[in-house]
């Protein structure tokens, strides 16, 4: 049997019957096969930004260290199989065939005499959990899906961590329309006595954090409270920063602080650093069980590398697609613009064109409101082939409203097609708001 048309016809989330929160399907799943998910090492991360690069600073720092690392991540960009990956190595086909061999039984049986058939994201979680098991990794460092306290992968009892990124407004209808909301349904993978580290920055959710860890007997450590970080220098080929302790947490010894000093990146954008201090810190932390030097780390920091998240795919023009969905995430792409621009790693002279297109769940008035501080720009906004896709007119209205001229192109290849066409060498085109963008532009330009 095709393994993806199986995976493929069980419901996906955005579609009719795609979002069913619990756990009692998953646990059906993992039940069968003893449970996987609680006999392996795991860091488990979630948050509306960050994490994707988050794990990757982590995969790469822990790969360098000699450990054989497993990733589970979404969506996927290009191809499904970047979901499931070890040391780097995406799961083949033939591996996917027999984990659904092994499955399809047990599906069957919850299905018709158990908790139900279960979504697509919770098959494909199971499958995670079997496969990392079977290859006896030392290490799986595991997204959440959508929010976390009711996500399929929160069925992990006792992770090494618990990693929260940030926090923003993002899939309100379900998550909930307040940031105190989300900063919950995040901080539900925070599990008794399991330390947790963040980098949310935003009062209201951390508070939220502050006060479930305290009720889990859980060590939180906040990276903005420990350190400073300040971005040296900042290319399109990379960038690095300093790290400072704060002054003032007499309670922390030197030896439970990241040293002090320079440190280089190959990921670009500002908003980086804080992830990879935040990956630093989850490191330093797991230290005594899981062992690290300080060149596995530097290299590891250098070697890390995520598609769509701030990716240089072509020169003259310059084309970077970005894959910021949300507000922070918008905020953190026109920071890094302007950071880019500032430091002569853009153009000054050269025209900027943005191309958009959101899904239908997103906070597009403060996601516009974040993108009018770039000032001068030429906004391109289109539709991405996702049914979830918001409609260019809705787009247009909001920009309007805004101030903001735009004019609409569809679909995606079109809008880049009439900016390739349009723009000079010295010009720089952005394609923002959905990774399902990103996808896009990269079969189009293949």
């Amino acid at each position: 049997m095709d393994p993806y048309q199986y995976i493929n016809s069980f419901a996906r989330f955005g579609r009719k019957k795609g979002y069913k929160p619990g756990h009692e399907r998953i646990n059906a799943l993992l039940e069968t096969f003893s449970h996987p998910e609680n006999k392996m090492k795991i860091i488990h991360v979630a948050g509306s930004n960050g994490k994707g690069s988050t794990v990757t600073y982590l995969k790469n720092i822990y790969k360098e260290a000699g450990y054989k690392v497993g990733t589970y991540t979404s969506p996927h960009l290009i191809e499904f199989n970047e979901r499931i990956e070890m040391n780097g190595r995406k799961i083949s086909t033939e591996e996917l065939e027999e984990l659904v061999d092994k499955l399809k039984p047990v599906v069957e049986k919850i299905k018709d005499n158990g908790p139900g058939e279960p979504t697509f994201f919770e098959l494909v979680t199971a499958m995670a959990f079997i496969y990392f098991y079977q290859e006896k990794v030392d290490l799986l460092i595991l997204e959440t899906g959508l929010g976390g306290l009711l996500d399929a992968t929160n069925i992990v009892k006792k992770p090494l961590a618990s990693v929260i990124t940030g926090v923003s407004l993002e899939h309100t209808d379900i998550l909930g329309n307040s940031i105190q909301d989300i900063a919950r349904e995040k901080a539900g993978i925070i599990k008794e006595g399991t330390p947790v580290v963040t980098g949310v920055q935003d009062r209201d959710a951390l508070a939220v954090i502050e006060k479930i860890s305290a009720e889990k007997n859980s060590k939180l450590i906040n990276i903005n409270d420990r350190y400073s970080y300040e971005l040296k220098e900042s290319k399109l080929e990379g960038q690095s920063f300093l790290l400072r302790h704060r002054e003032g947490d007499h309670e922390v010894s030197q030896q439970e602080l990241i040293p002090e000093g320079e440190y280089r990146t190959g990921m670009i954008g500002s908003f980086q650093v804080r992830n990879a201090v935040l990956a630093m810190e989850v490191v330093r932390l797991l230290q005594e069980e899981l062992p690290v030097s300080g060149e596995a780390l530097q290299e590891g920091l250098l070697k890390a590398y995520i598609p769509g998240r701030m990716e240089l795919i072509r020169k003259e023009p310059l084309l970077l697609v970005d894959g910021a969905h949300n507000t922070e995430g918008m905020e953190n792409f026109v920071s890094s613009l302007l950071t880019f621009k500032k430091g002569g790693a853009i153009n000054n002279n050269g025209r900027l064109y943005i191309i958009l297109s959101v899904l239908d769940d997103k906070d597009l008035n403060n996601m516009l409101k974040a993108l009018s501080q770039l000032k001068e720009f030429e906004l391109i906004i289109s539709e991405n082939s996702n049914e979830r896709a918001l409609s260019a007119d809705v787009i247009e209205e909001k920009a309007r409203l805004l101030g903001i001229k735009s004019k609409i192109l569809k679909p995606l290849e079109a809008a880049l097609k009439e900016a390739l066409h349009s723009a000079s060498k010295e010009d720089l085109i952005c394609v923002v708001g959905s990774l399902y963008n990103v996808a896009e532009i990269k079969r189009f330009l293949k």
